[in-house]
């Protein structure tokens, strides 16, 4: 139903994507509470933890970059697969030394990965085709497909203490999905890109793609050993980054110049939900785990099982969104704004901080020793909720306001956002944890007050953000009405 009329490769990227993103969400779910298991202290865990999930994010741009320029974006993403393969294996063996090289294998790959599978996608349409949006939205559920699958099963093997079970069937799933690249190969060549119109001919190819991405796992593996000057170096990056986007916008046409900026506006939002999933991987992973009942329904929920909530609710609305915009479609109706599809999600995001509070404050009133599940699966809906309408939104805006040149450039670009947004998770969760060596020895009733500060000021963080983003959608609004003749 939602394929018909698409292009062809769009439903075989959607069954890569289902496998490729397992390894990332295993690790999300896993990862904080198993290195803290062989031995590493709390505080150090969160900032490896956050910089490890940022420096992913940051390497979205640099695939952004590389990918089109000197490889192709097919070619990268399958060499990407390779290294997260290796990843897996490397962090399954417990013991710290190879762990670390396990990690930095495994965020070069996943890192690399993402600009591509986006750009083999974007490039499927031309920059006015709105079937972009529905096929973004299949992609998304698609991702969070093989979120749901991997949290279920991760959820299995870490009730048995069964890590190194969780990371090799990861590296299974991703090699799989490794198979179905080579299988959709002749669909997903780069179109009207600087490899294929010049790279592809120059012998140079051969390489100026593996030197950076081999110089980018060096450094990586260092980063690794010294989380702390990993995290500086994204806001770094992300500063850097601004200034070229800033720069390249700047020196187009007068409309273009606009659109360029109003996708550097929008983008900003993905910083929110960045930051939430930061926390899933840190802060939430341990609240879960130490100051919940961990009971759902009469099963028991380990903290990688929590994860499925949000991926499962992402999925529902993720459809649900798709047969909305094809539903207007089909009707010649005027496609939904993507600024306020975007205000309208971090407007659910105040909500999604309000949560945790309210379930700290509920435990007190019914004299309870431990917050009840629910408010944290409760967190989880809210949370995909504005996770559909930003990111998803998001990961369609390049190929509607940036011109083909840039598009992968400005994709890296939000990236960065998204790498700040994770970062800022490692800070916020050792302001409330880092004084601890082990949460297995400290009680619940003494962390749920710097819980509920925490995110109560986030909460009213999300609803100043929210109010600044309902001011600019009435500016952006009138002005994409004033070129709405125009594409970009």
């Amino acid at each position: 139903m939602f394929y018909q009329n698409m292009p062809k490769g769009v439903a075989q990227l959607n069954l890569i994507q289902v496998f490729s993103t397992v390894g990332f969400a295993v690790l999300l779910g896993t990862l904080n509470l198993y290195l803290q298991k062989v031995g590493m202290p709390i505080e150090e865990v969160n900032t490896l933890t956050a910089s490890f999930f940022a420096l992913n994010f940051l390497l979205h741009f640099l695939g952004g970059v590389l990918g089109g320029r000197w490889i192709s974006f097919r070619g990268l993403f399958c060499f990407s697969l390779v290294l997260q393969i290796a990843g897996l294996i490397g962090i399954a063996i417990p013991h710290i030394a190879v762990i670390l090289l396990g990690m930095g294998l495994f965020v070069t790959g996943a890192g690399l990965n993402v600009s591509c599978i986006n750009m083999m996608l974007t490039q499927l349409f031309t920059a006015n085709d709105m079937r972009r949006r529905t096929a973004f939205s299949l992609n998304y559920a698609a991702m969070n497909i093989g979120f749901l699958f991997s949290f279920i099963v991760a959820n299995q093997f870490q009730a048995h203490n069964n890590y190194m079970g969780a990371f090799i069937f990861a590296a299974i799933c991703v090699g799989l999905a490794l198979l179905l690249h080579a299988i959709a190969w002749r669909h997903v060549a780069d179109k009207n890109t600087h490899f294929a119109h010049t790279m592809h001919k120059q012998p140079i190819r051969f390489f100026a793609a593996p030197s950076a991405i081999t110089i980018c796992l060096v450094v990586l593996l260092y980063l690794m050993h010294h989380p702390e000057l990993a995290s500086i170096l994204i806001y770094v990056a992300f500063g850097i980054g601004f200034i070229v986007v800033l720069y390249s916008a700047s020196q187009q046409t007068v409309s273009t110049r606009h659109a360029m900026f109003i996708f550097i506006i929008l983008i900003a939002a993905t910083m929110m939900y960045a930051f939430i999933q930061g926390l899933t991987g840190t802060a939430l992973q341990n609240f879960v785990k130490y100051n919940t009942n961990q009971a759902f329904l009469g099963l028991h929920i380990e903290p990688s099982g929590f994860n499925l909530f949000e991926s499962l609710f992402v999925i529902i609305f993720g459809l649900l969104l798709a047969r909305w915009l094809k539903y207007r479609r089909d009707h010649h109706r005027l496609p939904l704004a993507a600024q306020t599809l975007i205000s309208r999600g971090l407007a659910i995001n105040v909500l999604s901080f309000l949560m945790l509070p309210l379930g700290v404050w509920y435990m007190h009133v019914t004299s309870d020793s431990k917050v009840l599940l629910f408010f944290p699966i409760l967190q989880s809906l809210f949370v995909a909720m504005a996770e559909v309408g930003v990111n998803v939104v998001s990961y369609s805006l390049a190929g509607e306001f940036v011109p083909t040149k840039w598009q992968g450039l400005f994709t890296g670009y939000m990236f960065l956002n998204i790498a700040f947004g994770t970062n800022l998770a490692g800070p916020f969760s050792n302001a409330i944890l880092g004084r601890y060596h082990n949460l297995a020895t400290v009680s619940s009733t003494t962390t749920n007050p710097m819980y509920v500060k925490m995110f109560l000021f986030m909460a009213l963080v999300a609803l100043v953000v929210t109010i600044i983003y309902l001011i600019l959608n009435r500016v952006i609004t009138k002005w994409r009405a004033q070129h709405a003749t125009e594409h970009f």
